[in-house]
């Protein structure tokens, strides 16, 4: 009994974690919108990536060496993903509503777990989930081609970020203990900052004393605490969970862009993010209890 209510509060509380992290994410992206006419969504991520990096290395201090080359070229990969990730996300906010983009993002992570549906009677959920693509992506004035295209690009992005962030764990040697995951996330951000560096160069020029407190609140919610509690919610419950509770993004993208931005969503773009949450969490359910017992084995 006492193993059940340690175990059902762990999951309430990666629950609430996650809800932190997925809310920082999303008013991140509303504060970063307002800059996007004068900064553009690529001058506004390399300048929020900067301001993280620097946080992040003065209050972390990542341990570098001692590292195996395998665990610095996961790093790599990873930092890159998050780059590719946040910036394919910020151009695509400037084409389609939040919602839209957090739904689109999503499918990421929700094909990665469709591929490992092996069941003919599971698929049902894969194709309800592209239903819910076509009632999104059909022709709207709200609906961009370019943004749909960038938000997907960040969808392969964030499905790559959830392998790598599996894999960097088993890069440290057996002989030595598991690196911090805060040094390896700090990394992570550095490397990003460094590749988007030029586009915050460039914009440079047209930041304004008023952009700094916006840029460093949209940094340190956007970047250090998502990807924080990210983190912290795995280790409270456990990946599959928080893949699961990923698919309501969406919908709370869309309410926090009705509240903040002011974008109302038809209906029948209402029901495609629907669908794309619910198929998305059966999905990754399934998908995970049906390998579950041939990893167990």
């Amino acid at each position: 009994m006492r193993t059940s209510r340690t175990t059902l509060r762990r999951a309430l509380l990666g629950f609430g974690v996650l809800l932190i992290a997925s809310t920082s994410v999303q008013v991140s992206a509303v504060i970063s919108h307002g800059m996007f006419d004068r900064l553009g969504p690529l001058g506004v991520s390399g300048l929020r990536f900067a301001i993280a990096a620097v946080l992040a290395a003065a209050v972390i201090r990542p341990r570098l060496a001692g590292r195996t080359r395998a665990e610095w070229l996961a790093l790599l990969a990873y930092g890159t993903s998050i780059a590719a990730m946040n910036v394919c996300f910020h151009v695509a906010l400037e084409f389609v509503p939040l919602g839209v983009a957090i739904t689109v993002e999503f499918l990421g992570p929700f094909l990665l777990a469709a591929l490992g549906v092996r069941r003919l009677r599971l698929v049902v959920f894969p194709l309800l989930g592209l239903g819910g693509v076509a009632l999104i992506a059909r022709p709207t004035p709200d609906v961009n081609p370019i943004g749909l295209i960038a938000a997907g690009v960040a969808g392969v992005s964030l499905a790559s970020y959830t392998l790598l962030a599996e894999r960097i764990g088993r890069t440290t040697p057996a002989d030595r203990p598991r690196s911090n995951p805060l040094h390896d996330l700090t990394i992570a951000v550095v490397v990003a900052a460094v590749l988007t560096a030029p586009f915050g160069v460039a914009a440079l020029p047209s930041v304004e004393t008023g952009d700094l407190a916006p840029l460093g609140v949209a940094a340190v919610l956007g970047v250090l605490i998502a990807f924080g509690c990210d983190m912290l919610a795995v280790r409270l419950t456990s990946a599959r969970t928080v893949a699961v509770l990923f698919s309501f993004d969406p919908a709370l993208a869309a309410i926090i862009g009705m509240l903040l931005l002011g974008q109302l969503l038809d209906p029948l773009t209402i029901a495609g993010i629907v669908l794309v949450c619910v198929a998305g969490a059966a999905t990754i359910h399934l998908a995970s209890s049906v390998q579950r017992p041939a990893a167990d084995g």
